[in-house]
């Protein structure tokens, strides 16, 4: 039985490169695709009782890949939530601490650098959905009291809770203030008097350089795309396929199909490259099929398929890249076979496309 892939049309009078798309449409499309979640960070919370007069500002500083939203979680196989809070998510978090742990007396002024805080489905989802509730929750924060001179770090909090038995937003407004208070009780247990003292100070540009140096490849920023096949997420982090010969060939249903040389240097279809690029739009390769790399802030996402379902359809989608550029496409099908899009974040560093 053959699965047909994902057959991408470029349109317009102009065709962004990757990274010139409009992030703006791009967030636009995902909000027509997600449906958006709120969750809640109580911003009038009381001050935590019996927590030691420590702070008298709380500063948060937001530096995650995708700093617009708290994750893209699957509700059904054709739907999607977009879950965020109701402010910024550096705008939340810091109204909730400054909240509930300062005190106009504190002697500190706290300086808290979000590297993660992201919900998702569990890694072991299965594709049937009967097990829907099933989710992730990562988190990291950094804490640094400011000093004179700059910043000393004092302690952070990295961990992951999974759990069942609830959707991953009710999940999430449950969780993350709970995360929120293991890592505020952290803080609170060192001696901040003789932290300050005894370790070494950083300035903010070291701090914002720490913070960057995971976005410091070449796709990140990457103005012109180099064209041909990737054979691993190295080449895609740095812009350099390393198989420029190559073959694209589409069949009566408007499969789209990559071949590359072999041995005797006969092209050959191919269903284990890691990716492609046209020279104006980056693709990865899921189950042998090419999917579309759309990208918001620091991260990026894959539109994608990794399910099929048993009956002939035609499923219509269109991407927006820009004021004068977008993409459409539709997935063809088999006689038998279907399949739904979704979106994926692609971690760049790993080269997994998860959920």
């Amino acid at each position: 039985m053959k699965y047909l892939n994902l057959t991408i049309l470029l349109m317009g009078s102009m065709l962004h490169t990757l990274a010139q798309q409009d992030s703006d449409a791009v967030q636009r499309f995902i909000q027509k695709k997600c449906s958006i979640v709120r969750a809640s960070l109580p911003l009038d919370k009381n001050t935590v009782l019996g927590y030691p007069v420590l702070f008298d500002t709380i500063r948060v500083i937001d530096y995650r890949h995708d700093t617009s939203r708290l994750g893209i979680v699957g509700t059904e196989p054709k739907f999607q939530e977009d879950i965020r809070f109701h402010l910024p998510v550096a705008a939340q978090v810091s109204a909730y601490l400054n909240a509930g742990y300062t005190y106009p007396k504190g002697g500190y002024h706290l300086l808290v650098i979000i590297k993660n805080l992201w919900v998702s489905n569990r890694s072991d989802h299965r594709s049937e959905w009967s097990n829907k509730s099933a989710w992730d929750v990562s988190f990291r924060f950094e804490a640094y009291a400011q000093v004179h001179g700059g910043y000393v770090p004092i302690t952070y909090l990295d961990t992951v809770v999974i759990g069942t038995g609830e959707t991953a937003a009710y999940a999430t407004r449950r969780v993350v203030p709970g995360l929120i208070s293991l890592f505020m009780d952290k803080l609170a247990s060192h001696d901040l008097d003789v932290d300050v003292i005894a370790k070494r100070t950083v300035t903010y540009e070291q701090i914002d350089s720490f913070c960057r140096v995971r976005f410091n490849y070449a796709m990140d920023t990457a103005t012109v795309l180099a064209k041909g096949v990737y054979t691993s997420v190295d080449e895609f982090r740095s812009n350099r396929p390393s198989v420029t010969q190559y073959e694209l060939s589409k069949d009566k249903g408007s499969d789209l199909t990559l071949s590359v040389p072999d041995g005797s240097g006969h092209f050959v279809y191919t269903h284990t490259a890691w990716g492609f690029c046209d020279g104006t739009q980056a693709f990865v390769m899921m189950d042998g099929n090419l999917f579309p790399v759309l990208r918001v802030h620091h991260q990026f996402y894959v539109l994608g398929s990794n399910e099929y379902r048993s009956h002939k359809v035609w499923v219509p989608f269109f991407t927006p890249l820009g004021p004068a550029a977008s993409m459409a496409g539709i997935t063809a099908v088999s006689e038998n076979i279907s399949r739904t899009l979704r979106l994926f974040r692609l971690d760049a560093s790993s080269g997994d496309v998860t959920e």
